[in-house]
This record gives structure tokens, C-alpha cells and sequence, in this order.
């Protein structure tokens, strides 16, 4: 055997197992600036904490605010459960609900928190009352009602006493929309403007009863451009409508 016949008996023998070898230990090596996630990027975010508090809530739940929140799903109102709500100062709603949508499709705009027998009541009067009157006197449904104030922590004004509104218990409607656009504005209108004018009368008319407490133009000049809604207590179940 020549020299160059040993030469290549010898390249493949030794070459292959150096080679081996050598990828051997990188294999076992990561650069040091290597990092490992915990978890991949586009993992679930870890449940935020209120939906913590609003899954023990709803399991101590009282008997009647379950039954309200059935007969809330069957009109078709769309809402979901809000955390409760608490101030050092009074207010307070331990099951408050946001209202996205009323009965018929009819948006709530802005979303609103209230409580369940407030949203119970203002879906009635929506399906009872305002709807019919809208068609009555426009022939058009109400695509929406815009709202001015729901849950607010404050006193009513000029004194110290709380509002309804620190215990989500009232909504303010500042106007209407209706299916075909038209939004009619809560305020006084002049006889040239006959249709506004009367639906806002019977809408007003209308709500005494449904809730318990009704305020609007008129009543004061805090009240001149909404109706002040709401279900506050009285006695032997009375109204107070100005």
C-alpha cells in the first residue's frame, strides 16, 4: 500500500469520530444569552382580579336578585355582572348590573350600572310604555335611549343626603333615538314642535308609576334637560312625580 493510500485510510478513520466529538459538547452548550420563556408569548392573561370577586359574589347571591336577573334575560335586556360597589361615604349597590341593551334592540348608550330592579323597571317602561308611545306619535320604534347618569357617589343637589344615584338606583334619559335617526332631546318644546312635545309629555306621564320618583323640565333647573328616574322607597309603595 503507497504512502497516499495510508493518507486516506487514515483521513477516514480519525476525521469522523473528531467531528463527532466536537458537535458532541456544542450540542450540551446554549449561549449564554439565551433565554427560556416561562410561557409563550400569546399565553391567556392570568384572570383579572374583579372577575374573581364578581364569580364569589354571584355564588352568595340572595334568592330574589337571582330571580331578578331571570326575568331581566327573558325581556331580552343584555348585561353583564359588575362588581359591588362601596364608598366611604355611603354609596353603595352590593349587586349592581352594567346594561348594554334594553328590550327590542333598543341600545342604553352609554353602558350603564344599576341595579336589578332598576334595570327590570326601565326595560318594562321601554316595552310597556315608550315603545308604544314612539309608534303612537312618530310611527318609528326607539333605536336607543341615551342616558345622562346612572351610578354616580354623590348627594342630591343642595344638600347632604345622598342621591339615588349613590345606590344605582336611577337613570337619567337625556334623549331618544328613533329607527328612522331622529333624536328627540328631553327639554320643553314650543307648539311649532307638537309631536316632540307630546311624546315627551306621555313619556313622562307614562313613567309615574313604573318608577318612583320622576323629575324633569320643570321640575327644577336642575332637571330642565333630563328625566331623573328612579325606584327609591316610599311609603306604602307611593310615587313623588314633578
Amino acid at each position: 500500500m503507497n504512502r497516499y493510500a495510508l493518507l486516506y485510510a487514515f483521513l477516514l478513520l480519525v476525521l469522523p469520530a473528531a467531528l463527532l466529538a466536537q458537535e458532541s459538547e456544542q450540542s450540551q452548550t446554549l449561549p449564554e444569552e439565551i433565554e427560556i420563556p416561562s410561557s409563550r408569548p400569546d399565553a391567556p392573561a392570568t384572570k383579572a382580579p374583579d372577575q374573581t370577586v364578581l364569580q364569589s359574589t354571584a355564588e352568595k347571591m340572595p334568592a330574589e336578585e337571582a330571580a331578578c336577573r331571570r326575568r331581566l334575560l327573558a325581556t331580552g335586556t343584555v348585561f353583564k355582572e359588575h362588581e359591588p360597589l362601596s364608598d366611604a361615604s355611603g354609596c353603595s349597590a352590593p349587586w349592581p348590573l352594567t346594561v348594554t341593551r334594553l328590550p327590542g334592540d333598543v341600545d342604553l348608550r352609554p353602558e350603564a350600572v344599576m341595579t336589578c330592579a332598576m334595570a327590570e323597571a326601565t326595560a318594562d317602561f321601554v316595552t310597556d310604555h315608550a315603545e308604544p308611545l314612539a309608534r303612537e306619535v312618530f310611527e318609528e320604534g326607539i333605536a336607543a335611549v341615551n342616558q345622562v347618569s346612572a351610578y354616580v357617589c354623590r348627594p342630591r343637589a343642595g344638600t347632604s343626603t345622598l342621591s339615588e344615584h349613590a345606590f344605582a338606583n336611577a337613570l337619567d334619559w337625556g334623549s331618544v333615538e328613533l329607527t328612522d335617526g331622529t333624536t328627540i332631546a328631553v327639554r320643553h318644546y314650543r307648539r311649532s314642535e307638537p309631536r316632540r312635545a307630546r311624546l315627551m309629555a306621555e313619556l313622562r306621564k307614562a313613567a309615574c308609576g313604573p318608577f318612583k320618583t320622576v323629575l324633569g323640565p320643570g321640575t327644577d333647573a336642575d332637571h330642565a334637560d333630563h328625566f331623573h328616574f328612579d325606584m327609591a322607597e316610599r311609603r306604602n309603595g307611593g310615587t313623588w312625580c314633578r
